[in-house]
């Protein structure tokens, strides 16, 4: 039980699915939703790739009181505004981590957070939405916000919590584009090329 607690999740993957002695174990609380208000959402405003991850990146900085905008960060990328693919995360990490004096005149500095492939740890993607923090997932090439999600929750005796990511809700990234879902046992967790967000810290 102590190992089950600190486990915690359950990831995307479908082999990761919780045994028949767990879920008799456990509490059951089925499709409980988080949702991320769409209004806060930037959309890019080039449909290219990079202009996409840019509004993404200035999405997630406005959350933390940081305002970069799209065209800023597509200027560090790209050394104009020009269109261009995904650049690589390690690529991205070079121009966004940094120390950065804003218009105010504060000092922050910022580094990229972000994970290959499918989350291993889906509660800190419930904890984002339910704190109406934006996130992006690029899947099959192109960045989505993350704007809600499906899940079952499973409460063990101690407290312990267990999530079973059952749908992902992404939002478009590209004006007038629609959102799409990734749902658990329909579609290929090998798909998902990263999770991204950006950690905010004064200097």
């Amino acid at each position: 039980m102590a190992l089950l607690f600190l486990l915690g999740v359950i990831s995307l993957q479908g082999g990761d699915k919780p045994s028949k002695k767990l879920r008799q174990d456990y509490q059951l609380k089925p499709d409980q939703t988080a949702e991320l208000k769409s209004a806060k959402l930037v959309t890019a405003k080039q449909s290219c790739e990079n202009w996409a991850l840019a509004a993404g990146l200035e999405t997630m900085l406005a959350d933390k009181g940081v305002a970069l905008d799209q065209s800023f960060w597509v200027m560090r990328l790209n050394y104009g505004e020009v269109c261009a693919d995904l650049p690589s995360m390690d690529a991205l990490a070079k121009v966004v981590d940094d120390e950065f004096v804003l218009d105010d005149g504060r000092h922050v500095r910022l580094e990229l957070q972000y994970t290959d492939g499918a989350p291993g740890r889906v509660d800190s993607i419930i904890a984002g939405l339910q704190q109406q923090q934006a996130a992006l997932m690029i899947w099959r090439g192109h960045p989505y916000y993350i704007s809600g999600v499906t899940y079952d929750e499973y409460i063990g005796r101690d407290g312990g919590r267990l999530f079973e990511i059952k749908e992902l809700r992404l939002a478009n990234t590209f004006a007038g584009k629609p959102g799409v879902a990734f749902e658990r046992g329909r579609d290929d967790a090998g798909e998902i090329q990263e999770i991204v967000t950006v950690s905010v810290n004064p200097t």
